[in-house]
């Protein structure tokens, strides 16, 4: 009875196993959440909302009856593998969401917890590497086995905090995210060794969940900026940079996994917004990530109305092409694994507005679901149409009315995609500089449409000019300079200036103005007016510089009034005396003055010595002098006193 009972419950086990009903592969991505406390976790298929912001979790299966964590699609039969982290039991998961208990992998270590976990892409093994235990490790678990036994690979470092990892459908590379570290890395399942060699993404504590879609792109569910792990993620398999994509239900213990061994289409236009009539050239990207070459494939769409099919540009998957109006079908395509794109070359509607619509992939295997609809890759939302904004031909960006000053040129861009312009002198340059005066007219048009722009150039110029071109003056002289010109004065701007420092400009803003130079040079006159016009004149003032000064030789000091004192007198050209000394004939300083003016007989020796007529007789007299313009010179003499 016993040996009945034990081959009912075999037998019972044996159809519980073979019932289960595999996946349709078609690129899903799928969740398990394990509540706190819970004895079996929860299955979901991960939905993005119609508005690309907020993630939801489509239910298959509240309660699979196990533990499942460490998950991995397996293309080869179409099920999901994952462990129990707690006890390392092997799971099985059909498209019920129903888990099966396939035993304790053989020689599997269970002094650690299995939460990272992915089938390889030939479906050979479950790959696990686990939190805690040592030596750190990488666990090989052989599908194939019915034993499920397990090789191991030791891992380089002995402390990895990774809790999911991902296998590049198309490299086989083995991405994962150490929370240790807040880095992704990528794993070499066959040596052990881990690249860090990323970005750290301080924001990113945790990721429990990591997948690939059918295209290669990686993406993750865990936190980000908080500890809520609640955040839909996408990673730059080069860089590691982690951005934010949408927001989702609050989750611990997940683990998720995608199945992208399938082939999957996506549907580009470009450029996407055009003007009526143009063409657009559709890109129909196709991944076939299933690692087989796929026969019979046909790639079908109906365009909007309004549109017409010309000709098609690039087709790499052959097959029997048949195009008319709006409607494309290429049959009997042979898709070998990888990535490649079909162009086509369509004009759109004459009609404004914007379009949608998507193309459809038939004669796909069952399991990979037999057909699927184009996808939009520009938005997050899944299998979105394409769209496509025709406008009206508008030129009302181009300006029609310029002023222009005298030598200015204006330069005119019309590059609108796919029309096509004309100017009244029979070019079609799309870019043109206006240099003269005038009248252009300009014509952009389509198959459907015309519109003509007029462009008028008016001469706002202005003549300006300062009434003199040279001027010769004395050092130490100003000169008045006056400007004329053939407007109205209140309605512009003068400024004067120098190209030197050393002068002076009375009102470098006044039509007239009065300058003092100090060494020959250049004045100039801008003149701007209302219209931001610049017109400039010059004039060249040559300073002449005599450098004289006059001293007396003799001086009566007897009270008479009439020669009683030494000073120095001179032309304008001289700016101060700097130190005047005088000494009597044993080198006795006698006088010393400084920093005074020339011709003031006030600065000067009136033959005293302390407060006492000098004796009478022969004096030495020394003089420091700056000119004007800067130059400094000594110069000495005698003076003879007498009473």
């Amino acid at each position: 009875m016993y040996r009945w009972l034990w081959l009912c419950c075999w037998w019972i086990g044996i159809c519980t196993l073979d019932a289960q009903i595999p996946f349709t592969c078609k690129g899903q991505y799928y969740l398990s959440l394990t509540r706190s406390n819970s004895l079996a976790s929860e299955l979901y298929e991960v939905k993005i909302s119609a508005d690309g912001q907020n993630i939801n979790l489509e239910t298959i299966n509240d309660n699979m009856g196990l533990v499942v964590n460490g998950m991995g699609y397996r293309i080869t039969d179409n099920f999901i593998y994952g462990i129990d982290p707690q006890t390392a039991r092997l799971r099985k998961i059909g498209a019920d969401g129903i888990a099966v208990d396939l035993g304790l992998p053989k020689g599997i270590p269970v002094d650690r917890l299995y939460y990272a976990g992915d089938v390889t892409p030939d479906g050979k093994y479950l790959i696990m590497i686990g939190l805690g235990g040592f030596p750190a490790q990488i666990a090989k678990i052989d599908l194939e086995d019915p034993a499920y036994s397990c090789t191991f690979v030791p891992l380089k470092d002995n402390n990895p905090g990774i809790v999911d990892v991902a296998f590049d459908p198309f490299t086989g590379i083995l991405y994962g995210h150490d929370q240790y570290k807040q880095r992704m890395v990528t794993i070499n399942p066959e040596t052990g060794d881990i690249n860090t060699a990323f970005q750290p993404q301080p924001k990113v504590g945790q990721i429990g969940a990591l997948f690939f879609d059918s295209f290669g792109n990686l993406y993750g569910y865990g936190s980000y900026a908080s500890s809520r792990q609640n955040k839909f993620l996408s990673i730059d398999k080069k860089s590691g940079k982690i951005s934010l994509l949408a927001e989702g239900p609050n989750s611990s213990g997940q683990d998720g996994c995608a199945c992208p061994y399938t082939l999957e289409l996506q549907k580009i236009a470009t450029p996407d917004t055009v003007f009526a009539c143009t063409d657009v050239v559709y890109s129909f990207v196709i991944s076939n990530g299933s690692g087989a070459m796929r026969t019979g494939i046909q790639l079908s769409d109906v365009m909007p109305s309004g549109f017409k099919i010309k000709s098609i540009l690039k087709n790499p998957y052959g097959g029997i092409e048949t195009f008319n109006d709006n409607a494309i079908t290429i049959d009997n395509m042979s898709v070998p694994p990888g990535i490649d794109t079909i162009q086509v070359v369509v004009q759109v509607s004459d009609l404004p507005g914007k379009y949608l619509n998507q193309a459809v992939l038939d004669g796909l295997p069952l399991a990979l679901g037999s057909s699927t609809f184009s996808d939009y890759p520009f938005s997050i939302i899944e299998k979105d149409s394409t769209p496509v904004v025709v406008l009206p031909v508008d030129l009302t960006f181009i300006q029609e009315e310029y002023t222009i000053c005298k030598g200015d040129s204006v330069f005119v861009e019309a590059d609108l995609y796919g029309v096509e312009f004309i100017w009244e002198n029979g070019s079609h340059d799309r870019q043109r500089w206006l240099h003269a005066p005038g009248k252009y007219q300009l014509t952009a048009s389509t198959d459907c449409e015309k519109k003509i722009v007029d462009i008028s150039l008016h001469d706002a110029s202005i003549e300006a000019m300062i009434t003199v071109d040279t001027i010769s003056i004395n050092l130490g002289e100003s000169v008045v300079l006056t400007s004329a010109i053939n407007g109205h004065p209140s309605e512009v701007k003068y400024t004067w200036y120098s190209d030197t420092r050393k002068s002076e400009i009375t009102c470098p803003h006044c039509a007239e103005t009065e300058v003092t130079p100090y060494e020959s040079s250049y004045f100039y006159l801008d003149v701007i007016d209302a219209n931001g016009c610049l017109v400039t004149d010059s004039v060249y003032i040559r300073v002449k510089v005599e450098r004289k000064v006059f001293a007396p030789n003799i001086i009566s000091g007897n009270g008479d009034g009439v020669n009683e004192t030494f000073y120095l007198s001179g032309g304008a050209s001289i700016g101060e005396v700097l130190l005047m000394q005088i000494y009597d004939r044993w080198g006795n300083l006698v006088f010393e003055n400084g920093h005074f003016d020339l011709n003031d007989p006030a600065e000067g020796w009136n033959g005293t010595f302390l407060g006492k007529p000098a004796e009478t007789g022969v004096y030495t007299w020394i003089a420091q002098v700056r000119y004007l313009d800067d130059y400094e010179e000594f110069i000495t003499g005698d003076i003879t006193l007498i009473r």
